[in-house]
């Protein structure tokens, strides 16, 4: 128990993130335990947890919440604008505005599924209404420019929400996206499609349930309104492939495209965290 406390302790320090008991339950790596068991094993009761004379996070926590308040309520009023896009099923958040750890200088994440082959006119919909309302983090804003702004930051088909890297910071990523809204239940699809991330992570619960925007008579009626436009959608689909790959030619670092997932990290950051655990992880072995 205490190793795995140690890792999970670890892993949140990496993003100046102190953790509170019930976090630290939640979030602990690869050992399954009851709240009650983790307490004993802990000992010391605390409001917060963190690695030694690490306490000055603590206040940077109290801060970035409060900004993430501002932030997240603008989320939720940009994701509402974005239910007019009939082919989106989902739009959650996620990064650091997920767990309420968003600084004022932070652009804000968005985490999008789309309808089967969808995806390319659902992103090309999104942008136009971003920057329609100026709210668009554009390629190459940085500093101030940044701040507040909308990032779309991962796309998925619906037929392709399991992630192929499966390690702790995926799972992290999986987990803490927090769903604004979503359509016919895919979020527990989204779920069960990468269930392998409660190995890592396995006294993970959901904190809210989210609720279907449209019950699955409605949806029904929705998608037969569209069914003749199937055909003109697929064409127009393809176009807004070609016209974003052809823009997306010149590698700029930030975009990683597969089939069915579109993902776009101006700082990805997965590998320099995925090294920096594991050598702190080391030198804790070694004391």
């Amino acid at each position: 128990m205490e190793k795995a406390i140690l890792k999970t302790l670890i892993y949140a320090d990496l993003f100046d993130y102190p953790l509170k008991i019930n976090e630290l339950h939640k979030w602990l790596i690869g050992r399954k335990v009851t709240l009650r068991q983790l307490e004993k094993t802990l000992k010391v009761s605390r409001k917060y947890y963190f690695l030694q004379n690490r306490k000055n996070l603590v206040a940077q926590r109290l801060k970035k919440e409060k900004q993430s308040a501002v932030y997240m309520r603008k989320a939720k009023i940009i994701s509402q604008i974005l239910k007019i896009i009939p082919w989106i099923k989902l739009v959650g958040i996620s990064g650091g505005l997920a767990l309420n750890n968003a600084s004022k200088k932070d652009d804000i994440d968005l985490f999008i599924i789309t309808a089967k082959n969808r995806l390319w006119l659902s992103r090309l919909f999104c942008l136009g209404l971003l920057s329609a309302i100026r709210q668009r983090r554009k390629v190459g804003d940085k500093g101030r420019k940044i701040a507040g702004k909308i990032c779309l930051n991962i796309l998925l088909d619906e037929d392709r929400l399991e992630q192929n890297n499966k390690d702790i910071f995926v799972a992290h990523e999986v987990l803490q996206m927090r769903p604004l809204w979503q359509r016919v239940g895919i979020y527990s699809k989204f779920l069960e499609d990468n269930s392998w991330a409660f190995k890592f992570l396995p006294n993970w619960i959901a904190e809210v349930r989210i609720k279907n925007q449209e019950s699955s008579l409605k949806q029904k009626k929705l998608n037969s309104k569209f069914l003749l436009l199937d055909s003109i959608a697929d064409y127009f689909e393809n176009l807004a492939k070609k016209f974003q790959l052809k823009i997306m030619q010149t590698p700029k670092g930030m975009e990683r495209i597969e089939d069915g997932a579109l993902y776009f990290h101006p700082n990805d950051i997965r590998e320099e965290i995925l090294k920096k655990y594991n050598q702190s992880l080391t030198r804790s072995a070694n004391f």
